[in-house]
């Protein structure tokens, strides 16, 4: 694959029709596209994307799903005015020019309120002189079958905002495709097998006839009920599947976003944190408080008489108090006990009358009344120094009881002065910062949607196993029934060929890719050794995940990785890939293999040597045009000085951009 040329009409901030033209030179095969950040290198590489997969990956911060150049949208506004977006794309795929359009019509509903109509994608290519278009609805399968979308992102690469490798999803099918093995692949999937109806060995399956035998006709209903079933599980994986991969990409972003935002993340949940404890603390306060005024209420009156008290009893310590009269006793009393006539003790009380002076009893409580109030005051002044004894124990009490009170409201009081300050302080620290809780909350809910979609794909895999274990029974049973005809013997030994056929693609496919995973790795180590400064080994998962290793005490461990090692990796990655795609690929052993060219693939980098040192800049300068057939790179010119000396005999263009203004933007060259 070789880009020969992009077109940008209103894209962004390429204002108007604007061509870049690439070198496609054996031996000069660089371009350099020169400038400063701001000046639209991004938007040249997400035209790529956009153009081929209706994708363009722009910041939230600058309208990332208006495409239309800001000052043509501005120039051109009116009720129903209408303005159009496209990108141009021709390459040449395995002898063949495709030409690639991808338009964006924008119309103004209110003057300035433009609307985003459906994108329109063609794909044309040439053949023998004459342009002929791709059938509608099979572009975007003639575009994958050129690049994959998901190795996409490493060959128009965004060096500062492309994800490492190691955390990327499964990439084995589309490696596969890029190593030459999809096409034993997709034959395989011809064959299929008898449980798919559609594929050749299940259509030949299903033709067998079962000559009326119940038994035959049974099995062959289990095989394809038990088939249907399969199908089904299948396809629930596979929705699971785009489903996790949807979570995993999610889940991505989202950590990036809490690795990124760490220490905000942890200030707002101690702000959290505090704002609760603050609120307990102010309810402590509050009921402080009551508790406070509630025995102030009580006690207050006597705790501050208790001068006077102290006084009174001063002046009556030296009284001649008379305590002969009976306490609390009134005179009111004795006259209801004259009355009755019978005292408390039963002795009978008669009443003075008719010259009769009454009896002893009857003078006896005459004579208390002289020892009651307000006839007697020793009885009001011992019944004063009762009370007044009785109040001030309990003012003793009051004061110790109050004062401690007091003190807990003093300690709440400050703890809500040092938490409110605490808070204030953290505020201001993440003052337009995002909240963080809620990517928190969202992460913990896509790691259970996760577990529940890998447990739903455990459940579809266990009731698939039970449905070919019934098949393999049903199986046995109907070929021994209807291998009585000569017809159906044509189609066994049809499906006996076509069988022995998969279980060789199968054998050699497993090894053929553990083969062409093992010379990746090989390739990737090579060029990675020749890039980084240093003693490190890549590993290659089944999933194509890739891992460093260093040697620590006599062992192997997993390293960390600084942001300059981790493009060193994912530049060592794609190198190996690319250079291990130009080899002839083959199926099979010695003088039985199979053999197929492959196809070259560019590098379109933006930013390539981003957090890379000047040692490693120039290392992968050296590497990357003796790797590609094709190297294409948006720099800035400061990095391009260290480059310039081990590349520059290898550039074939040089462009550079020319900003005009925020939303206008020339390429030049």
């Amino acid at each position: 694959m070789l880009i020969k040329s992009i077109t940008l009409n209103n894209f962004r901030q390429f204002k108007g029709k604007q061509k870049l033209v690439f070198s496609i030179d054996a031996n000069q095969n660089v371009t350099v596209l020169l400038g400063d950040n701001t000046f639209g290198k991004t938007t040249i590489l997400q035209a790529f994307n956009w153009c081929l997969y209706g994708i363009a990956d722009f910041p939230k911060d600058s309208n990332p799903d208006f495409l239309l150049n800001l000052e043509v949208a501005n120039e051109q506004s009116g009720i129903q005015q209408k303005c159009e977006v496209y990108i141009e794309l021709i390459l040449e795929h395995k002898g063949t020019e495709y030409i690639v359009l991808r338009k964006q019509a924008y119309i103004d509903r209110a003057y300035g309120n433009w609307n985003a109509l459906n994108s329109q994608l063609t794909v044309s290519y040439k053949e023998k002189g004459i342009t002929k278009q791709v059938r509608e609805g099979e572009e975007r399968n003639v575009i994958n079958s050129i690049l994959p979308q998901s190795l996409s992102g490493y060959f128009f690469f965004d060096t500062e905002r492309v994800s490492d490798i190691s955390t990327r999803k499964d990439l084995s099918e589309a490696v596969r495709g890029l190593l030459g093995l999809a096409a034993v692949g997709n034959a395989r999937k011809h064959l299929g097998s008898r449980t798919q109806k559609t594929t050749a060995i299940g259509q030949w399956s299903h033709s067998l006839d079962s000559g009326g035998d119940d038994r035959a006709r049974e099995a062959k209903e289990t095989i394809s009920r038990e088939a249907d079933k399969i199908e089904a599980l299948k396809a629930e994986i596979e929705n699971a599947e785009h489903e996790l991969e949807s979570l995993n990409n999610k889940k991505e972003k989202i950590a990036e976003i809490l690795r990124d935002n760490q220490s905000t993340a942890e200030l707002q949940r101690k702000k959290q944190d505090l704002e609760f404890l603050l609120e307990s603390e102010r309810k402590e306060l509050d009921d402080s408080n009551k508790n406070f005024l509630k025995m102030f209420s009580s006690n207050a009156t006597s705790y501050f008489a208790v001068p006077l008290i102290d006084q009174a009893l001063g002046f009556l310590k030296n009284a001649n108090v008379d305590d002969r009269g009976i306490r609390d006793m009134t005179e009111a009393s004795i006259r209801d006990i004259i009355k009755r006539g019978r005292c408390i003790c039963g002795t009978p009380i008669i009443i003075p009358q008719d010259g009769n002076l009454g009896n002893k009893a009857y003078q006896h409580i005459i004579d208390e009344l002289n020892y009651v109030l307000p006839a007697h005051l020793g009885t009001a002044i011992m019944s004063f120094k009762d009370l007044v004894t009785m109040d001030q124990r309990n003012i003793e009490q009051f004061y110790s009881m109050i004062d401690h009170v007091y003190k807990e409201i003093l300690k709440h009081r400050n703890a809500i002065a040092r938490m409110e300050d605490d808070i204030s302080s953290i505020e201001k620290s993440i003052y337009g910062k995002e909240n963080m809780s809620s990517y928190e909350e969202d992460m913990n809910n896509i790691k259970a949607n996760i577990k529940r979609m890998i447990d739903k794909k455990e459940r579809c895999n266990r009731e698939i196993g039970a449905c070919e274990n019934a098949i393999d029974s049903a199986q046995k049973v109907y070929d021994g029934l209807v291998a009585a005809s000569d017809r159906n013997r044509r189609l066994i030994i049809y499906l006996a060929y076509a069988e022995k056929i998969c279980n060789w693609i199968d054998e050699s496919y497993a090894e053929k890719e553990q083969e062409m995973r093992s010379r990746l790795q090989e390739n990737v180590n090579d060029i990675f050794s020749k890039m980084y400064h240093g003693e490190r080994r890549v590993q290659i998962d089944s999933q194509y995940h890739v891992t460093l290793f260093a040697q620590l005490n006599g062992k192997e461990v997993i390293t960390g990785e600084s942001e300059g090692l981790k493009r060193v990796k994912n530049f060592a990655f794609i190198a190996g890939l690319v250079d291990l795609a130009k080899a002839k690929a083959s199926m099979g052993k010695n003088n039985k293999a199979i053999e197929w060219e492959n196809e070259a693939y560019p590098l379109v980098m933006d930013a390539p040597f981003s957090n890379a040192d000047e040692t490693h800049i120039k290392n992968i300068s050296k590497v990357l045009p003796e790797i590609a057939n094709q190297v294409i790179m948006f720099v800035m010119e400061k990095d391009w000085q260290y480059a310039e000396t081990v590349m520059n005999a290898h550039v074939g263009k040089y462009c550079t951009l020319k900003k005009l203004s925020e939303s206008h933007t020339e390429i030049e060259g």
